[in-house]
């Protein structure tokens, strides 16, 4: 009987805590990478735009990643992608965006070589002809020689010389940067 007493009394705390303290305690306890992605990207509301989960589309697009349209919505295409990230950069595969894989997807942003616009090609040029590399210009475009020196670069380096810059590429050129 008192056992049973004992079990009520802590059903009961653990009742009123729940619903004194709201369900989000619950819910950080009981889906702590969810919690940590509402943290970093907000609420995310179904069918409904977010910003944030826009420019991590963007990104995951830009470093070779099929995250679908960026649309802002987290559907099963972004969640694909950044499981697919998360394993090429030796992360837990959670499927939802952590700290550590936001910090990952905002590296190249943080040197300069992304932009909210995408690449930044004039900065890749300039690291390209400073690097011996030659160009005719600096323009931002990526024309036929700056295609010639992204693929001169991606052999050098021992990557895929296909002229994109993925990720792969932007990790290179990263290491360049002064």
């Amino acid at each position: 009987m008192k056992t049973i007493v004992n079990i009520s009394l802590k059903t009961a705390i653990i009742a009123t805590l729940f619903f004194n303290c709201g369900c989000d305690i619950f819910y950080r306890w009981v889906d702590k990478p969810g919690a940590e992605e509402k943290d970093l990207v907000g609420e995310l509301i179904p069918f409904e735009s977010n910003p944030t989960v826009e420019e991590i589309q963007a990104l995951l697009k830009l470093y070779g990643y099929s995250p679908g349209k960026a649309d802002g919505i987290m559907g099963p295409s972004t969640r694909e992608a950044i499981a697919k990230f998360q394993m090429d950069q030796g992360l837990e595969v959670t499927r939802t965006v952590d700290s550590l894989t936001w910090e990952k997807l905002e590296y190249f942003v943080k040197k300069g070589l992304v932009s909210a616009e995408g690449l930044n090609v004039r900065l890749v040029q300039q690291l390209l002809f400073e690097n011996g590399y030659p160009l005719d210009k600096i323009d931002g475009k990526i024309g036929p020689r700056t295609t010639q020196a992204i693929i001169a670069f991606q052999k050098k380096n021992s990557l895929k010389p296909d002229g994109k810059i993925g990720y792969k590429t932007l990790q290179r050129l990263a290491a360049i940067l002064p």
